[in-house]
């Protein structure tokens, strides 16, 4: 990183306050041999020309930085509602490149790699920041992913025993997110959503815990006390709604624990749940780490009563061969294509396709990340079955009860933060 761009970061983190600021680094594979092949003068024009489709993919006040041909290229994403937002402008970017550019004759495939850090989460400072940032990078070259994204640590204060003891003396809390079924308009499941207050650093985003527990080995105890948590609390809002629904995420790394089964039946029976009422949500990694006994697993559940969903559909990159491990119930479309789907004719023909696959395959589609009406009203001419996000509801605790849980007219605080989210294509 040149001495500009790390002053363009400190710059940004100045004006920026108190809200969030996300940094990209981003790298080309095969840079070198790249330049060999092009030479350093068409290799400037290439680098000019990435610079410029990667400004008309993001948003009019995000910046792109481009240095020497030897270093990365940098992008500052200013104002953002969150470290999935920042997550969802470099899975744009990544998938604006995977084919091939033109320039001059010559056909280059740019294999982009994303480094990604967030203020105040990950870093306060420009130096640390940039740190946290080219760390990610390093893990994502590291573990042959296209992305990473940087996990709290020693920059932002938060450390592995905070986790450990949150855990213990219950420092945590849930919210609930809405699912409506597009058929009949009703509300009638909700997703349990961990949250974190932290005693000195406040607001601790998911990704950050989550990250963390699952590399320091703390999957197990925070999937124990989500679950119980999640059924305890869900017994209050099916006072007011019987029949109403619980959606619970599995970490990947749980699947290889002993009495995971057990566990969750018995959390069921303690609650007086019935299984048909529970949905666990599981991404095609959790399978395809250990697919033989992972599917075995969810089998077991499946067996039992309990819905099995998909979650995060479209995100990954394998291949449709993990369906064989999965008895599922729900197809989760990732909120990437959900998001832009009124203002992406290419995000509206994967959603479609994915929907009728789901539905090829005996399942329900779901879709994630719905911020406005028009987005509903597509999802529903399309034939999904349901769908959840802040234009049918933002996660809230348990307390605040069922009331006002319904899709909001356009234009309402809904309909802006949707504006504020856009990743254009």
């Amino acid at each position: 990183m040149e001495t500009t761009q790390l002053e363009a970061v400190k710059q940004a983190l100045a004006v920026a306050g108190s809200s969030r600021l996300g940094l990209l680094l981003l790298h080309v594979q095969r840079r070198r041999q790249i330049q060999a092949h092009l030479g350093l003068q068409l290799s400037e024009r290439l680098q000019g020309m990435l610079a410029e489709r990667l400004q008309q993919v993001l948003r009019p006040d995000d910046r792109v930085l481009t240095g020497a041909l030897d270093t990365e290229i940098m992008v500052l994403l200013p104002d953002l509602l969150s470290p999935g937002h920042a997550q969802m402008a470099a899975l744009r970017i990544l998938r604006e490149f995977d084919q091939p550019v033109e320039i001059e004759g010559h056909t280059v495939l740019l294999g982009l790699t994303i480094g990604l850090a967030i203020a105040p989460d990950h870093a306060l400072a420009g130096e640390e920041l940039a740190r946290a940032a080219l760390l990610a990078l390093d893990e994502a070259e590291r573990e042959g992913q296209r992305f990473a994204m940087a996990v709290a640590g020693t920059a932002s204060g938060l450390r592995v025993e905070d986790l450990r003891r949150a855990l213990l003396e219950n420092e945590m809390t849930l919210a609930f997110q809405p699912q409506l079924d597009l058929r009949s308009g009703q509300i009638v499941a909700v997703e349990a959503l961990a949250r974190w207050d932290h005693p000195e650093l406040g607001d601790i985003a998911p990704e950050l815990f989550i990250g963390m527990a699952e590399r320091m080995g703390l999957s197990t105890e925070l999937t124990r006390w989500s679950l119980n948590a999640a059924l305890r609390e869900h017994a209050q809002l099916r006072r007011q709604m019987p029949e109403l629904g619980c959606a619970v995420n599995l970490s990947p790394k749980i699947f290889g624990q002993s009495g995971l089964i057990e566990q969750i039946l018995g959390a069921l029976r303690l609650w007086d749940l019935p299984p048909r009422m529970l949905t666990v949500e599981v991404t095609e990694t959790a399978v395809l780490e250990d697919a033989d006994y992972s599917g075995w697993v969810l089998a077991q559940l499946h067996a039992a009563g309990v819905d099995i969903s998909i979650d995060d559909f479209g995100r990954g990159y394998s291949s449709f061969s993990y369906f064989k491990h999965f008895p599922a119930r729900e197809l989760k479309i990732d909120q990437l294509f959900v998001t832009q789907v009124a203002a992406d004719e290419s995000d509206l023909r994967i959603v479609r396709s994915m929907i009728e696959l789901a539905h090829n395959l005996g399942m329900r589609a779901l879709a994630e990340g719905v911020e406005d009406a028009q987005a509903l009203r597509l999802l529903t001419e399309m034939g999904c079955d349901r769908a959840q996000g802040f234009h049918i509801g933002r996660p809230r605790p348990v307390g605040a009860g069922l009331e006002g849980w319904s899709p909001v007219p356009s234009g309402s605080e809904s309909a802006s933060a949707s504006e504020s989210i856009s990743y254009p294509p």
